[in-house]
């Protein structure tokens, strides 16, 4: 081309020199026909040049916008920025990338319904309208989106069925044109939609299916952290509403034997507030006793972790010091807490009031040992202590005395008065016999009118006779009976350990008999048998 050009410029000085005028003319004309050809070219080719440069400048710039976008939104899901403000800067970089665009964020609830998370730039009449909008076919871009997890391109809305029944809606944003992209997670659930919008009918080029695509998958990980953020804030409000209202006290500690956490319901149970809990350590808080239980089973614990064995778990029952200075009694089950990578991170301890369930075996346990109508011990009771007393009494070469004890004419009163009268008597019997005796003497109700007592630890025999005939004393007084008196006797038969007996059974032998053959001599000289106990 360069060739031609000088070509030409040769003949057009010769023109002008006059030389060969009419050839000259000729040459040039042909020389014009070569080059403009060949210049047009060259133009097209340099704006062709040009454009590509400027596409690929401003796609380069696109995409540096993209990622700054990309960025500024992961950072705000970082710093837990709450959703609707990450959702809104998310929907505002769409828009830079492409400034003649409206974009909306529309989120799927459980029952299929679509509610508005982000559209800055559309009529708040138009969003109040579509939200709470129930996802369908052929319910707008969006709704059809949402219900198929497929994109909804739609170029016209004025025109296209899906949007035949929103006429006024989109009269009211002044629209021509919404794509829908599905919000979907690693699943496949569909969790919303990112709609763009345009108020003039537009094609969607590549560089804006690469921004719905992004923008959408970009809107999954915004929403899917979010959603498990507030997971995972509800499960621990669950678990400390749970900790925070149970009657049990939970509690943690590390290694060093410092709580972590205390449950408030320890108050309850101990007076102390959770404030100067968490200031005590453990041997603070239990006696003595418990505390020697409590410290060998950490180090049994500290042992295994030593070892590289799981820690050991543990449950038994220690005794609490109150604020007050109350002791209650509580059972504590303690295991290893460790962290998702499986390390030891600590100490969870529950502790459970056990004062109900001890008053309740406590009571079982007195029922079962003493006599229902006079609270006295029963024949179970008295036979423990007996043996125990005769043990004591060998080993220290000591002496004891047991008594047999009958009512006379008592069989009367039940059948005068009636039984009630007869068990308030028996109460008021219980309670001179206890008055009669030592603490460390045992009185116990055998059956019907029968009692039995034991004198442990006594210096001479005649001792026990002494106690015989206190108790004699005592029962033939009169009794009142709510103003009914009554005046009866009783008949006692004494045997003496080790004169008498070494056994328990030679004992109740020797009493028995005793206490019958002073009944039957009773009954000689009165004359009457009202004081036998009946034969039933």
């Amino acid at each position: 081309m360069l060739s031609v050009l000088m070509a030409a410029t040769q003949v057009s000085a010769q023109v002008s020199a006059g030389e060969n005028t009419s050839f000259g003319w000729l040459f040039l004309a042909a020389a014009a026909l070569c080059i403009i050809p060949a210049a047009l070219a060259f133009l097209i080719f340099i704006v062709r040049v040009n454009r590509k440069l400027k596409a690929i400048v401003i796609s380069g710039q696109r995409a540096a916008l993209m990622q700054q976008n990309r960025s500024r939104v992961l950072a705000m899901i970082v710093e837990q920025v709450p959703l609707k403000q990450v959702l809104d800067a998310l929907v505002e970089g769409a828009e830079q990338m492409d400034p003649s665009a409206s974009c909306t964020v529309l989120l799927l609830d459980e029952q299929g319904l679509l509610h508005v998370a982000s559209a800055p730039h559309l009529p708040d009449e138009y969003n109040a309208a579509i939200e709470g909008l129930a996802a369908g076919y052929g319910v707008g871009s969006c709704g059809t989106a949402a219900y198929s997890g497929k994109r909804v391109i739609v170029e016209d809305v004025r025109v296209h069925p899906y949007w035949q029944p929103y006429q006024a809606l989109v009269e009211l944003a002044g629209i021509s044109s919404c794509w829908s992209e599905p919000i979907k997670n690693r699943q496949g659930k569909v969790l919303g939609t990112f709609a763009i919008y345009h108020k003039e009918v537009t094609v969607p080029s590549e560089q804006d299916f690469q921004l719905i695509c992004e923008s959408a998958a970009l809107a999954e990980i915004v929403i899917e952290r979010s959603n498990a953020i507030e997971a995972l804030k509800r499960s621990e409000e669950r678990h400390r509403l749970l900790a925070d209202h149970a009657t049990d006290v939970i509690w943690t500690m590390d290694l060093g034997g410092y709580f972590t956490y205390i449950s408030p319901s320890a108050e309850k149970l101990t007076g102390y507030p959770v404030t100067e809990l968490m200031q005590q350590q453990m041997q603070q808080l239990v006696t003595p006793e418990s505390y020697a239980q409590i410290k060998l089973q950490m180090k049994k614990a500290a042992k295994a972790l030593l070892e590289g064995e799981a820690y050991p778990d543990y449950v038994g029952e220690v005794e609490q010091v109150c604020k007050d200075g109350r002791r209650v009694w509580s059972e504590v089950k303690i295991s290893g807490m460790y962290d998702s990578e499986g390390k030891f991170a600590g100490i969870l301890g529950v502790s459970r009031d056990l004062t109900e369930r001890r008053k309740i075996e406590e009571r079982m346990r007195y029922m079962a040992q003493h006599d229902t109508l006079t609270g006295l011990p029963n024949r179970t009771l008295f036979a423990d202590r007996l043996q125990k007393a005769l043990q004591y009494a060998m080993r220290h070469q000591k002496s004891l005395a047991l008594m047999l004890l009958d009512l006379n004419k008592f069989k009367p009163v039940n059948d005068t008065h009636g039984h009630a009268v007869g068990d308030l008597l028996l109460q008021q019997v219980a309670e001179r016999l206890q008055c009669a005796i030592r603490s460390s003497d045992t009185v116990a109700r055998i059956g019907g009118d029968e009692f039995i007592i034991l004198l442990p630890q006594i210096d001479e025999s005649h001792h026990g006779a002494m106690v015989a005939e206190k108790i004699q004393q005592a029962i033939a007084r009169p009794f009142d009976i709510h103003g009914l008196e009554i005046q009866i006797s009783c008949s006692i038969g004494l045997a003496c350990y080790p004169e008498d007996g070494e056994t328990d059974l030679a004992l109740n032998k020797v009493a028995d008999q005793r206490m019958y053959q002073q009944k039957a001599e009773l009954a000689s000289r009165l004359g009457t048998a009202d004081f036998f106990p009946a034969v039933e």
